[in-house]
């Protein structure tokens, strides 16, 4: 039976204009909501300029 199989994840922030601050590759895709929130909470304390919006892209491979 085919299944989609979660093999990582990206991790994306950008600030309030929109524009990239940050990327992270190779992320764990079962990588917890409160964890990911952790982090980009650390980043906009390093970044200092305001908030920032979160994207999580997760890869799956199809296994056939």
């Amino acid at each position: 039976m085919p299944e989609l199989v979660a093999t990582s994840a990206i991790l994306r922030l950008n600030n309030e204009e929109g524009k990239s601050v940050f990327s992270v590759r190779s992320v764990s895709p079962i990588v917890s909501a409160a964890t990911a929130t952790g982090f980009v909470d650390a980043v906009e304390k390093i970044y200092n300029n305001g908030t920032c919006t979160a994207r999580v892209s997760i890869l799956l491979n199809l296994k056939r």
